[in-house]
């Protein structure tokens, strides 16, 4: 494995309708389906698409949804090596409603497996060979461990934090936690809504600012902002890329579509940093034109798209 990840593994119940319901309403679903997902899972799948060899280090029960999860993890050239099995677990699976327009609200059941996974559980062998380590901290105790590993084997880290602090709390990451990896990691992802909210800035420049004072990523901070496109901070100095116009299918798993390709394009293609994001943007446009959680195309398929849409 070039790049190993530690965090979430799930399975999706995807509802299409033609638009989300409002408070006390409903709306009428026209298609169901079950899809393999988790953010981390995602992006690796992402990476592997790409032609760069990932591994998952996570933890899911022995239900239909687990045994389902590791079996496309193996048809999609995934790594299930550190991929465990809790006897009667409860494997997490969400449940995702995608509108026409792609507009998506997801209810997520956390079951009893993925947060159950110890820090006793990763062990330093799983960092053999791996020159990128990946997480969001689903776990964060053994997410911790493995980054500790990495530093001292110098191993880049990538951490994305997925999910507002105060989600984060709520599944066992407590902010000292989330403070020691910000200081391990050397590439920082977030999204705008969540800077804001880890550094109480009351907007998203004052995020940056805030965060760039308190913690240093010797690579800088990646900020997605949806369809405005994408921002990397380094250095002080903000390199910006802008969302891809295409018709929008499914938003769900852009943001994974988009670290995968990011990662891609600069640990492993070697493109500087704003050709990097560049790529990571198209990565996610893509993603919007498919259905499901995962992104489904190649690197000349990317490098393809991009030179078509910025003719």
């Amino acid at each position: 494995m070039k790049v190993l990840g530690l965090g979430t593994a799930a399975m999706d119940i995807v509802l299409q309708c033609e638009s989300l319901p409002q408070e006390d309403g409903f709306a009428f679903i026209y298609g169901e389906q079950l899809l393999p997902g988790g953010s981390c899972a995602n992006v690796l799948v992402a990476l592997v698409n790409l032609g760069i060899e990932a591994g998952i280090a996570a933890k899911v029960g022995d239900d239909g949804y687990g045994c389902r999860f590791k079996e496309d993890l193996l048809q999609s050239r995934v790594s299930t090596k550190y991929l465990l099995t809790k006897p009667g677990g409860i494997t997490l699976h969400t449940f995702i409603t995608v509108s026409t327009s792609g507009a998506r609200s997801i209810f997520a059941h956390l079951g009893d497996s993925l947060l159950s996974m110890t820090a006793e559980e990763t062990l330093p062998e799983m960092l053999e060979g791996v020159k990128v380590f990946y997480t969001d901290m689903f776990p964060g105790k053994p997410a911790l461990k493995l980054a500790r590993l990495c530093r001292e084997r110098d191993i880049r880290i990538v951490f994305n934090l997925e999910c507002a602090p105060s989600f984060m709390r709520l599944c066992n990451v407590d902010d000292r936690e989330l403070k020691e990896m910000m200081l391990l990691c050397d590439l920082f992802c977030t999204g705008r809504e969540g800077l804001m909210e880890l550094t109480a800035a009351g907007n998203y420049l004052d995020a940056v600012h805030a965060f760039s004072k308190r913690y240093h990523p010797s690579l800088g901070l990646v900020a997605t902002l949806g369809d405005a496109g994408a921002n990397w901070w380094v250095d002080g100095k903000r390199m910006v890329a802008e969302a891809f116009p295409v018709q929008v299918v499914d938003t769900t798993g852009a943001g994974d579509a988009f670290i995968g390709g990011l990662i891609g394009a600069f640990f492993f293609k070697g493109m500087p940093y704003q050709r990097a994001l560049n790529f990571a943007c198209a990565c996610a446009a893509i993603k919007c034109t498919q259905p499901g959680p995962r992104l489904k195309t190649n690197w000349l398929e990317v490098i393809s798209f991009f030179k078509q849409v910025r003719k």
